[in-house]
C-alpha cells in the first residue's frame, strides 16, 4: 500500500512539475510578444513567481503608458487628454521608480525625466519641471551607470540649463566703448542679397 501512495505522489507531483514548466514557456512566449499581458496558466502564478515576472510586466506597462503619453497632442481640450496621460505614465514610472530593481528604477527615472523635460513651466513655488527632469535623469544615471540614455539626457539637459553670459571686453562689433551687450549686434547692418 505504501508503494502505491508513493507512486501516486510521485506521479502528482511529476504532473504538477510537467504544468509549471509549460506555464515558463508561456510565460517566455508572454515576454518576447507584447509582454504586458501574463499568459493564461495551468497553475496558477507559481510559474510567474518562480521566473520573478511581476517587475518585468510592470515596467513594461509602465513604458507603454510613457509612448501613449508622448503620442498625445496637446488637441483642443487643452491639454485634458495629454495630461491624463502623462499622469498615468508618471504613475506608474514613480511606481518602479521607488520600488523596482536598480536596472529597472534607472529606466523610470530616465523617462520620468523625459516626461518631466517636456512639462511647461511651473507656478511659482513649485519645482521646476527641468529642475524636476535633472533630478529623475541624476537619479537614473547613480542608480545604473551602465545607462547610456540617462548619462546622455543629464548631458544634454545640464548644458541646456547653463547660464550663458555676456562676452565683456573690447571688440570692434560690440557695443559702445568695446563692451558687451545683450541683443543685436552694433556692427555695420548688412545688405541683404
Amino acid at each position: 500500500m505504501i508503494r502505491v501512495v508513493t507512486a501516486f505522489a510521485a506521479l502528482v507531483a511529476a504532473g504538477l512539475l510537467i504544468a509549471i514548466a509549460v506555464d515558463a514557456g508561456r510565460w517566455q512566449h508572454a515576454l518576447r510578444g507584447n509582454g504586458v499581458t501574463p499568459p493564461p496558466t495551468l497553475v496558477g502564478g507559481v510559474a510567474g513567481g518562480l521566473l520573478a515576472t511581476h517587475d518585468d510586466i510592470a515596467l513594461r506597462r509602465a513604458i507603454r503608458a510613457f509612448t501613449q503619453a508622448e503620442s498625445v497632442p496637446y488637441g483642443f481640450d487643452n491639454g485634458q487628454a495629454q495630461g491624463r496621460a502623462q499622469a498615468l505614465a508618471q504613475s506608474r514610472l514613480a511606481d518602479i521608480a521607488s520600488s523596482g530593481a536598480p536596472t529597472q528604477a534607472s529606466q523610470a527615472d530616465d523617462l520620468l525625466g523625459v516626461l518631466a523635460w517636456g512639462g511647461a513651466k511651473a507656478p511659482t513655488g513649485l519645482v521646476d519641471p527641468a529642475d524636476r527632469a535633472v533630478t529623475a535623469f541624476t537619479d537614473a544615471a547613480r542608480l545604473d551607470p551602465e545607462n547610456a540614455a540617462a548619462r546622455f539626457n543629464l548631458e544634454v539637459a545640464l548644458r541646456a540649463l547653463q547660464a550663458t553670459g555676456v562676452r565683456r571686453g573690447p571688440s570692434p562689433n560690440s557695443g559702445p566703448r568695446g563692451a558687451g551687450q545683450k541683443g543685436a549686434g552694433a556692427g555695420t547692418p548688412g545688405k541683404g542679397y
